[in-house]
């Protein structure tokens, strides 16, 4: 039984399959993540005068790095169809289309080839750890209760001593 796109996980199927839910999920993560960079260029750097320069540079930003995911998924899940493997090869095809979109946004063959380099030895380095079972980084952090940022902690620089607190004088 197949999953809701609500709680579908990228790696729950393997490549090749469900590639519209593997394009949702990669794509929910590339839309925060770029409105994040597209919003600190417009306030950070670029500083744009009005509505619509502001959008422009949204969509200058936003929709090159949504396709570099599109990219990515679409070309990784059709290579595993077409080849029948489900090898490092075609995550470094993904990575290496997503690195020639990269290009064509700066416009720079030096970009492009460097970022597919970037990408594919990044592409490898995951595949090889699903492979093998490694876990690159931990998703799964649990937080901690009466650490420093707990509510328990007192933050005052002289506590509340107890009702029957005496000064230490014993007359």
């Amino acid at each position: 039984m197949s999953k809701s796109f609500k709680e579908y996980k990228y790696f729950d199927t393997p490549d090749g399959e469900d590639t519209m839910k593997k394009l949702w999920v990669a794509s929910k993560i590339a839309g925060v993540t770029s409105l994040g960079i597209a919003t600190g260029d417009v306030l950070l750097y670029s500083h744009p005068k009005g509505y619509f320069p502001i959008l422009g540079r949204y969509a200058y930003i936003c929709l090159p790095l949504m396709g570099m995911t599109t990219a990515f998924v679409l070309i990784k899940n059709m290579a595993t169809n077409i080849r029948g493997k489900d090898d490092k090869l075609n995550w470094v095809l993904g990575a290496c289309s997503a690195g020639g979109i990269l290009g064509a946004w700066q416009k720079s063959t030096r970009a492009g080839f460097t970022a597919c380099m970037v990408f594919s030895v990044a592409a490898m380095t995951k595949k090889h750890a699903l492979q093998n079972g490694w876990t690159l980084l931990d998703h799964d952090l649990k937080q901690q209760h009466g650490g420093i940022r707990s509510v328990r902690h007192d933050f005052t620089l002289t506590k509340n001593r107890p009702g029957n607190w005496t000064t230490g004088d014993s007359s």
